[in-house]
């Protein structure tokens, strides 16, 4: 368990952000439902409205009887999909698609959680603990700091091949139940439908992972600090890192790698035109 508190410190130290990071748990009976410490909602809620919400510090858990938008009581396995989903008629009501048969295609490529699911718990990640961890954990911020969090990703794990996005149930679908079904981390620009209910900033996108990813994605943005950020952000984090007694790492000022490779080239064309 401190661990995972160290790991969350050293995001919120390593990151620049205006939000929590949030950890959805899926919850699969009534007893666990109940037992857990949060605002049970009493009048129906989206679940992005919930996930904003929790970004800004609520622990929020809610049921069918409380889930307020259809996608997302779909997409989190509150209840099943209906045959005029899979068929298209749904999605070609929506008109976001050219026709039917191109609405039938995406609902069947359209990730949804077919497993029971009882409740859904939203929160910030932090406020997990105490063998209660999330199974998936989102970040919403602007462009810039979803770099950082992919440049982590990729230290460990590499190129992500399979970014699935379709502008259409951002936070449900793009960011929690694609990444639980497909265990792998991937990246939304939200829709227009949760840019609405929840009223995000237009310059915010989400990335949502597995839980099991986090710890590994928050070591590859420490160690890849040095590389990428500039002197001002390398102080920053510094001061974060001492502040929240968290372990420094090193910082190598005037240098990244995208710097030293522009000197390399200014010294090449110095030397080339000097010959």
């Amino acid at each position: 368990m401190e661990e995972f508190y160290n790991d969350v410190d050293k995001a919120y130290a390593m990151l620049d952000l205006s939000r929590k990071i949030v950890g959805v748990k899926l919850i699969k009976t009534s007893e666990e439902f109940e037992a857990i410490d949060a605002i049970q909602i009493s009048r129906p809620i989206s679940y992005c409205v919930a996930v904003k919400s929790a970004t800004r510090g609520h622990s929020i858990k809610f049921n069918k009887d409380t889930s307020d938008c259809g996608g997302s009581t779909r997409a989190l396995g509150l209840e099943e999909p209906s045959y005029d989903f899979f068929n298209g008629t749904e999605g070609c009501k929506l008109g976001l698609f050219k026709d039917k048969e191109t609405a039938m295609t995406i609902a069947s490529q359209t990730s949804n959680i077919f497993t029971y699911t009882y409740g859904i718990l939203v929160q910030p990640i932090e406020k997990y603990g105490d063998n209660i961890y999330p199974d998936v954990v989102l970040i919403i911020s602007h462009p810039r700091e979803m770099m950082r969090v992919m440049q982590g990703y990729t230290y460990h794990y590499g190129i992500t091949k399979n970014i699935s996005m379709s502008g259409n149930q951002g936070i449900c679908v793009e960011a929690t139940a694609y990444p639980l079904i497909n265990d792998t981390i991937n990246v939304s620009f939200l829709c227009s439908g949760t840019r609405f209910l929840a009223n995000w900033s237009k310059n915010e996108v989400a990335i949502g992972m597995p839980f099991h990813m986090f710890s590994k994605v928050v070591d590859g943005i420490y160690h890849t600090i040095n590389s990428v950020e500039m002197d001002d952000r390398k102080q920053e984090i510094s001061k974060a890192f001492s502040a929240g007694n968290i372990a420094d790492l090193e910082m190598e000022y005037g240098k990244t790698y995208y710097t030293e490779y522009e000197k390399e080239k200014r010294e090449k064309r110095k030397n080339e035109k000097n010959q």
